[in-house]
């Protein structure tokens, strides 16, 4: 059976199990996907996809995001414009909507994804990535993250009944795609709370996020109450004689754009501040970007 990779457009339609139309925007999907709602996908028969046939695995490609849905197709209608149902997987989906294998990361294997949907069949190094984000991703994350003492993202995924899912957390959600896209193993800190602590591993380089939702006109007070926790943990972890050759880094993420003052105060600190952007995206400052990718971001 052949494999397929669809862009996600306003095109597809988005069904839950009775029918009723969900959003094709990411967070729409992510979380009616994590619910187990999602149940499926309408697409139009254009294309590449004229070749699709019943039984074929689908991907669903989010713009900016990465690999975020999976699915079965059945037959196409029989009609003058015929469209696909695909039957979304929802284990296989609720893992990769919390956890999109990064857009970076595929387009390095599917340059031409801009165009419309694409057979995988005819790029084979693609799917032998997406196999591993599948059944590989999770042992090298705990692997990595045990020593700091991190509950693995993947292990929250299915906590949706009792409390938020971290994915789907507003500021730090965004951010951990961020650092999937420089394959960072990524994790929350014990105990899980509604604000989450992201901890986050590459081989000697840690990452401490921390959400900060300082009320308007107050991140200056927040900065400064938030960089004492911050620098504990990077006490903690730097004094832990296994891995002592550790370089940790510290990161402040504020709900909404912060002062400049609070900003400034940070980053003289050496830490990193954002706040979240429209459409899952992260805005750093331009201090904080330019440490980044220097020190950080190197894909």
């Amino acid at each position: 059976m052949s494999e397929w990779l669809v862009p996600v457009s306003r095109r597809l339609c988005f069904a839950d199990r009775s029918g009723r139309a969900i959003d094709p925007s990411f967070d729409a999907l992510r979380d009616a996907a994590i619910a187990g709602r999602l149940d499926r996908v309408t697409l139009d028969v254009r294309g590449p996809l004229v070749d699709l046939v019943a039984g074929e695995r689908v991907w669903f490609f989010v713009a900016d995001i990465g690999v975020a849905l999976v699915g079965r197709a059945r037959a196409p209608t029989k009609t003058k414009k015929p469209s696909i149902v695909v039957m979304l997987d929802r284990v296989r989906s609720r893992v990769f909507a919390a956890d999109p294998l990064p857009a970076v990361t595929i387009r390095r294997w599917v340059p031409e994804l801009r165009e419309g949907a694409v057979h995988l069949d005819l790029r084979p190094r693609a799917l032998v990535v997406l196999d591993s984000w599948q059944h590989e991703r999770a042992a090298r994350d705990a692997e990595l993250l045990a020593p700091l003492g991190a509950s693995p993202w993947r292990s929250l995924i299915g906590r949706a009944a009792k409390a938020p899912s971290p994915a789907s957390h507003d500021v730090v959600g965004p951010i951990s795609r961020l650092l999937r896209s420089q394959d960072f193993a990524i994790g929350v800190a014990k105990p899980v709370t509604p604000e989450p602590r992201l901890l986050a591993r590459r081989v000697r380089d840690v990452v401490v996020v921390d959400a900060c939702r300082a009320p308007a006109g107050g991140s200056r007070e927040a900065a400064i109450d938030a960089i004492g926790p911050l620098l504990e943990a990077r006490w903690r972890i730097e004094r832990e004689p296994r891995d002592a050759r550790l370089s940790v880094s510290l990161w402040l993420a504020f709900a909404t754009r912060p002062h400049p003052d609070a900003g400034a105060f940070l980053e003289d600190a050496g830490v990193l501040v954002s706040w979240p952007q429209r459409g899952g995206l992260v805005e750093l400052t331009d201090r904080s970007k330019q440490r980044w990718y220097q020190y950080l971001g190197l894909r």
